[in-house]
């Protein structure tokens, strides 16, 4: 059967991201959703969108998202990025290790601008409505705003209200996946020494990569 795969926030953390897909074993069939916060904190924030720009094109029912992390990035390459969100994205987000991440491999940002521009916000099957940080209770699914998709905490995660679909996301961190019946995260803290984590749906089988 073809499985439905999310994969929380990596931040920088390439080996346990190939660690990760090493134990997830993807098939052709398999459709591969990845949360967004692919870059910042860890070391290999390079290697790291490299190996998925790659992973899509060996397996294209892949679907990568877009986080609060990459907005910084799409920021400068739209020219909206000013002096106070370029001090919050290098010294408070870990937008330094990313720059040095690049720099260690011969290259810039550029190298992966299509890659930047080109990411969405959501994604959504009939059961499951897929973002970064969650949803804002009581607005329909197809009108959230971008900002909540990429950023929202509360009211969202300690919403009583059932939403259209499960909301599936990262952002932020916990010891251990959270799953309800209104929603799953699977932000387990790899930017910050956690594991790694991988869900299969509908079973909820996990995989964590340490």
């Amino acid at each position: 059967m073809n499985r439905l795969i999310a994969i929380g926030d990596i931040h920088g953390r390439f080996f346990k991201l190939e660690s990760l897909m090493e134990e997830i074993t993807p098939e052709k069939d398999d459709t591969i959703v990845f949360l967004g916060d692919y870059i910042d904190r860890g070391p290999k924030s390079y290697h790291v969108v490299d190996f998925i720009v790659k992973l899509k094109q060996e397996f294209p029912n892949t679907v990568i998202l877009r986080g609060n992390h990459e907005d910084f990035v799409l920021s400068i390459f739209q020219g909206n990025q000013d002096k106070y969100m370029r001090h919050l994205w290098l010294k408070l987000n870990g937008g330094d290790q990313t720059l040095a991440s690049y720099k260690g491999a011969g290259h810039y940002l550029n190298v992966h601008q299509d890659f930047y521009m080109n990411l969405p916000v959501f994604w959504e099957t009939d059961q499951y409505f897929f973002c970064h940080a969650g949803v804002r209770p009581g607005v329909p699914l197809r009108k959230q705003r971008a900002v909540d998709l990429l950023e929202i905490r509360e009211p969202f995660l300690n919403s009583e209200i059932k939403f259209e679909k499960t909301i599936v996301h990262g952002h932020t961190p916990v010891p251990s996946p959270t799953v309800t019946p209104y929603r799953i995260n699977i932000d387990t803290g790899a930017g910050n020494n956690g594991p790694l984590t991988g869900i299969e749906l509908p079973s909820l089988k996990i995989w964590q990569s340490l």
